[in-house]
C-alpha cells in the first residue's frame, strides 16, 4: 500500500531561482494574463520545495517534497510520513524510474504507463507540469477564472485546480498553495520555496 501511495503522489507531481516567504495578502500581478502565461509557458528549469498531501475517501497522507525540473529531465524526492524511508523518482523522455527504500526499483517508458501498470488508472501527468506553475496546459480546452490577472480556478480534463495563495519569487507571482481534485481524490501542494529561471 505504501508503494501505491508513493506512486500516486509521484505521478501527481510529474509531467515543473530564489525563495518564497509567507505573505498575508495576495500579490498584485503587474503583468497581463497573456504576458504572465507566456513567461511561465516557456520556463523549463525550476525547483520546488514544500509539502504534498493526498486525501482520498479512505486515507489522508503527506510528505516533504523536492521537485527539480531541467527541461525534459526531472528529479522528485519524497520524505517523511508518506515516504517513510524516502523515495527518489527520476526520468526524462526516455523513461522513468522510482527507487523506494526497501522495495525493488521500478521502471516504465512513461509516468502514465507506470501508474497504469501498478495502480490500474492514470493521472494527467503532462498537464500537472503546467498546473503547478499556475497556468493551463496548452492544446487542451479549459475554463479559467482570474483574480488580479492570476489563475484562481482552472477546470481542465475533468480536474478542478484551485489556486488558494500566491507569492512572489524575484518579483514574479507563483502558486504557494494549490488543490487539485476529482472524484474523491484531492492533492494539495504547498510550495515553501521556488527557484525558477525565466
Amino acid at each position: 500500500m505504501r508503494l501505491a501511495l508513493l506512486l500516486i503522489s509521484f505521478v501527481l507531481l510529474l509531467s515543473g531561482c530564489s525563495g518564497l516567504t509567507s505573505q498575508t495578502t495576495a500579490p498584485i500581478n503587474q503583468r497581463s494574463w497573456h504576458d504572465h502565461y507566456q513567461a511561465l509557458l516557456t520556463t523549463d528549469e525550476w525547483q520546488l520545495k514544500g509539502k504534498i498531501g493526498i486525501r482520498t475517501e479512505e486515507q489522508n497522507n503527506s510528505a516533504n517534497l523536492f521537485w527539480e525540473q531541467q527541461q525534459q529531465h526531472y528529479l522528485i524526492e519524497l520524505t517523511g510520513p508518506l515516504g517513510q524511508g524516502g523515495a527518489r523518482i527520476e526520468g526524462n523522455g526516455d523513461g522513468i524510474s522510482i527507487d523506494i527504500a526497501g522495495e525493488e526499483p521500478l521502471w516504465a517508458a512513461t509516468p502514465e504507463q507506470l501508474m497504469q501498470q501498478t495502480l490500474g488508472w492514470q493521472f494527467p501527468v503532462r498537464e500537472l507540469l503546467y498546473w503547478v506553475r499556475g497556468i493551463p496546459a496548452p492544446n487542451s480546452p479549459y475554463d479559467l477564472s482570474l483574480n488580479q490577472q492570476l489563475a484562481q480556478q482552472l477546470n481542465q480534463n475533468d480536474w478542478q485546480i484551485n489556486y488558494l495563495r500566491y507569492n512572489y519569487q524575484s518579483n514574479y507571482p507563483l502558486p504557494e498553495k494549490i488543490t487539485i481534485r476529482r472524484n474523491g481524490l484531492q492533492l494539495t501542494i504547498i510550495a515553501k520555496e521556488w527557484q525558477i529561471a525565466y
